[in-house]
């Protein structure tokens, strides 16, 4: 598995890091237009978590990551690009074949390949988050905030369920592009899906937000809200990934790679 997880991990290390660079980046944006730009878009009620934030949110004991917690959407679209097309290129391209010569246990190749693009995905996270915080003391004093509840375990516990929710943000592109075997057709799906298909469905179904994926995903990731608890939001994660998981896995060891 180290082999395989090695192998990942240097093929991919390019398009990962370009991945990375624009989660930190847009993280960075967020964080300037909460401390700058008045009462912005931040972690709360609403289908993916987010309505205004108060002087309130950025004042509490997460609030130096306020700015992560909000970018969770677009964090979890690249997240689902990344994934889906580490796994649909080596396809698309035939690497895989010559993956399998090396390591011809499937299931050993795929834990691999999914522990690499976890890993890149944590790494993101937590750079965005270290980001996110010294932005947050650099700018609170300018718009009055106050920093004296911000803590450490509320930050580092904060930054923990945004990487596990981009983790499964991953394994559900990695099952797309299992399945579809081509990484514009998956990507497209996912990114359709979460940007336009669940916010048409919360328009007809007002309680969507406590059972599809986004909705959950961003309540996990603020630790609860008040229409689904943080123990609901776990339990809908838990059973996200482990069907993801065998999807891709089942898909992966079972269809030939010629097909």
């Amino acid at each position: 598995m180290i082999n395989a997880f090695t192998s990942e991990w240097i093929r991919f290390r390019k398009t990962a890091l370009i991945g990375i660079a624009v989660i930190v980046a847009f993280t960075a944006l967020v964080s300037v237009f909460l401390f700058v730009g008045g009462d912005g878009i931040g972690p709360g009620a609403g289908r993916g978590g987010s309505r205004l934030a108060s002087a309130a949110d950025l004042s509490a004991a997460d609030g130096p990551v306020a700015a992560l917690a909000t970018v969770l959407d677009m964090v979890g679209i690249v997240a689902l690009a990344l994934a889906a097309l580490s796994v649909a290129r080596d396809f698309e391209l035939g690497t895989i074949r010559n993956l399998l010569v090396a390591q011809p246990r499937r299931g050993i190749l795929l834990s691999g390949k999914l522990l690499a693009q976890g890993s890149f995905m944590v790494i993101g996270i937590a750079v965005a988050g270290v980001v996110s915080v010294v932005l947050a003391y650099a700018l609170a004093p300018g718009k009055g905030t106050s920093t004296d509840l911000w803590t450490l375990g509320a930050t580092l516990e904060t930054v923990g369920l945004v990487a596990v929710a981009t983790i499964l943000y991953g394994l559900l592109g990695a099952a797309l592009g299992m399945v579809t075997r081509s990484a514009a057709i998956s990507i497209t799906i996912g990114a359709g899906y979460l940007l336009i298909a669940e916010r048409l469905i919360s328009l007809i179904w007002d309680t969507s937000g406590e059972w599809l994926p986004a909705g959950i995903l961003a309540a996990f990731a603020a630790g609860g809200t008040q229409a689904v608890s943080f123990g609901k939001a776990a339990s809908f994660v838990a059973i996200y990934a482990v069907l993801a998981l065998a999807v891709t896995f089942t898909v992966f060891l079972r269809r030939d790679v010629t097909d």
